[in-house]
C-alpha cells in the first residue's frame, strides 16, 4: 500500500475536513533499508472515528500509540497508525493530530472499532484527564485510585503538592525512616 492510495481515501471520506495533510519517507532498517511513508494531518475529534474506520477498511490497522501533551488552552493528541500492517506490500504510518480544549475533555473512543486502543486511551484518561466518549473499561492502569491529579497537565493545582510528599517520602526512604 502506499501513501497516496491512503491520503485520497481519507480525503475522499473527510473531504475539507482533513487538514494539514502531508506525506514524508524515510529509509528504515540496516540490513536491509527500506523507505516507510509516513501521512501527517489534522482532524477533528468528532472525526476520527470515520477516519479510523477509513484506514481499517483498506487494509489490516494497527495502532501503536496516543501522544498526548498540555498544550497550554488545550490537549494535542496525536494518534498513530499502521495501515496495512502484517502485509507484503508494507504498511504505511498513519499520524492525526487533535486539538482537544480542556474545558471539554472529551474524544470518541475507538475500542468499539479497534479494541486494541483501549490500554492507551486509558493512559490518557488517567494522565491527561481526557475522558474516552464509550470506552470499555476506564479504570486506573498507572496510578493509584485514590490519586484525583492528572500529573501531565500543567495546570493541574494539586501537583506540586503531590510532587512535594512523593519526594519527602523518598527522603525519608533513603534516610531509611520510610517503608520500602
Amino acid at each position: 500500500m502506499r501513501a497516496q492510495e491512503v491520503l485520497e481515501a481519507l480525503q475522499g471520506k473527510l473531504g475539507g475536513r482533513i487538514r494539514n495533510l502531508e506525506i514524508k519517507a524515510e529509509t528504515v532498517g540496516y540490513r536491509r533499508p527500506r523507505e516507510r511513508e509516513f501521512i501527517w494531518a489534522e482532524i477533528d475529534r468528532g472525526d476520527l472515528p470515520d477516519a479510523v474506520r477509513t484506514l481499517k477498511e483498506l487494509a489490516p490497522l494497527h495502532i501503536s500509540i496516543i501522544s498526548g501533551a498540555d498544550a497550554g488552552d488545550r490537549i494535542e493528541l496525536i494518534y498513530h497508525f499502521g495501515v496495512g500492517y502484517g502485509t507484503e506490500t508494507g504498511e504505511v504510518m498513519v499520524n492525526f493530530r487533535l486539538a482537544v480544549p480542556k474545558d471539554d475533555p472529551k474524544v470518541p473512543s475507538l475500542c468499539d472499532i479497534l479494541p486494541g486502543a483501549e490500554t492507551t486511551e486509558r493512559e490518557k484518561l488517567e494522565f491527561l484527564g481526557v475522558e474516552f466518549e464509550g470506552i470499555p473499561d476506564a479504570r486506573k492502569l498507572f496510578l493509584p485510585d485514590e490519586l484525583e491529579i492528572h500529573p501531565w497537565r500543567k495546570d493541574e493545582p494539586d501537583l506540586a503538592k503531590y510532587v512535594r510528599r512523593t519526594v519527602a517520602w523518598e527522603e525519608k526512604k533513603d534516610e531509611g525512616k520510610g517503608e520500602a
